[in-house]
């Protein structure tokens, strides 16, 4: 007896009083991270994980303004920036404070680094140093927008030598580090323990929650199996308006959907409303732009009206031979399969016949990147900044040097997304994006969590992010 009591004092002292008595709470999400490395981290899974893992230079607040914790800034002139660095203090997960060495570093580490994300927003840095409280930067021609890029991710300087493979750990200054990779586990500063649990059918999820399996979901789900956990009466519920972007992307390169036209016919052919009202929660609102109406930056535009024989007549005028043959990829999720089918039923109705190709999450992803699609639907998430506009309609973002991969290549989008940076005015390409459907914006998709009733102080975001699990907790601890 005395033997045991022993080794479990042992196990008490090695592990901590956490690990022995706290259970770790469950998080059902419907796909896994494809890359928890900050710099790589490309699917929206992947950029959650590293938003609760590691704090950015720059961050935006409710108003969409830029702040920073970590350093104040001003412009020189249309070229220099200096950062001074503030007295906050935050620490890495080793426990050595962050310091204006590890913000320099960050920034140069990105700027080097082609595979990086960030590579090309910081192309236009032409010298950076470090001297002592201040960093000084000088671009190689002027940048509105430049301060906006710099909202990375804050590695520590020494990386190299602590040997940490960021692609399945970590070292922020958030207030989570990952502890585990497969399973993908969580440790808060406070010793909660996060546990990721990838569940791709959104019924089997829901089941899963209601049988204790899982503590907590969020979001990805059909307004039927939302309807259903909203009167679970052991269950706790939560809904807002989101901003997160749902939209069709189009290849500007093939021989039809390169026609306004087409591009045209398919916005009027889809009845967003009806859709909205039967699949999605209440929270849902249709979008006619990428960033939300209640950005700094956004225009106030007309829906493109649900008309389906002006949606004909369009394709009849251009000279169309009806119907026309088109194919829409999509991924396994049973949910997004849905919401495909019925857009596939509403355009036969004007003359195109869509093939769905539903492809897993790795798969489909990796042919978006690659240009390699018709047409597909995905959601946009997290985006703050008009730069967005030039990284996916800009002919000089053609993967893999941006996001435009529609591959568009447009020598009036070029010139308005100039003249938007110039005048920091984006109406005129709102405008033209919109009037020539260069991507069709469908949704602004409403946010959701259930979670069982043991479950406290988790709070949805507007974005759609998983910070709520910064408080989330058990109501009993």
């Amino acid at each position: 007896m005395k033997i045991k009591l022993f080794k479990f004092i042992l196990i008490f002292i090695f592990l901590g009083p956490i690990s022995v008595f706290s259970k770790e709470i469950i998080f059902g999400i419907p796909q896994n991270p494809q890359n928890i490395n900050p710099l790589y981290a490309r699917d929206a899974a992947s950029e959650k994980i590293t938003d609760l893992v590691y704090e950015k230079i720059f961050n935006y607040n409710e108003q969409y303004k830029l702040t920073s914790k970590f350093v104040s800034w001003k412009n020189i002139n249309d070229l220099d920036f200096v950062f001074t660095a503030k007295s906050y203090s935050s620490n890495f997960s080793n426990g050595r404070e962050v310091v204006l060495k590890d913000v320099y570093f960050s920034i140069k580490k990105n700027h080097h680094d082609p595979l990086s994300k960030y590579f090309e927003d910081l192309k236009g840095i032409q010298h950076i140093s470090l001297n002592g409280s201040i960093i000084r930067i000088k671009l190689k021609k002027p940048d509105p927008l430049f301060v906006e890029k710099l909202s990375l991710p804050i590695l520590p300087y020494d990386l190299d030598d602590l040997k940490i493979d960021l692609s399945k750990s970590s070292m922020g200054s958030n207030k989570y580090q990952i502890i585990s990779n497969k399973p993908l586990i969580l440790l808060r500063k406070d010793g909660k323990r996060i546990k990721f649990e990838e569940v791709k059918d959104p019924s089997v999820r829901a089941l899963k929650l209601i049988n204790k399996e899982i503590d907590l979901l969020q979001n990805d789900l059909s307004l039927p199996i939302i309807n259903y956990l909203e009167r679970h009466h052991q269950l706790k519920t939560l809904s807002s308006p989101g901003t997160n972007v749902s939209y069709i992307g189009f290849n500007h390169q093939h021989e039809l959907l390169r026609d306004p036209a087409v591009r045209k016919a398919i916005a009027h052919a889809i009845n967003r409303e009806e859709i909205i009202k039967f699949f999605f929660n209440q929270d849902t609102q249709a979008a006619s732009q990428i960033l939300s109406q209640k950005h700094w930056s956004s225009s106030n535009l007309s829906p493109h009206e649900y008309n389906p024989q002006l949606s004909k007549n369009l394709l009849i005028d251009a000279g169309y031979k009806l119907p026309l043959k088109l194919e829409f990829k999509t991924s396994t999720d049973t949910f997004r399969i849905k919401i495909a089918t019925i857009l596939k039923a509403q355009l036969e109705a004007i003359g195109i016949s869509l093939k769905i190709k539903s492809l897993d999450w790795g798969t489909f992803f990796k042919d978006i990147q690659n240009g390699d699609f018709q047409l597909y639907s995905l959601t946009w998430v997290g985006l703050k900044s008009p730069d967005i506009y030039k990284k996916i309609f800009h002919s000089s973002m053609i993967p893999p040097f941006g996001l435009n991969r529609g591959l568009l290549q447009d020598e009036i989008i070029d010139n308005l997304i100039k003249e938007s940076y110039d005048k920091k005015n984006w109406d005129g390409t709102l405008e033209y994006i919109h009037q020539n459907v260069l991507i069709y914006p469908l949704w602004y998709e409403g946010n959701f969590m259930a979670s069982l009733d043991s479950i406290c102080d988790y709070q949805l975001t507007e974005d759609g992010s998983w910070l709520g699990l910064y408080d989330v907790r058990f109501c009993h601890d």
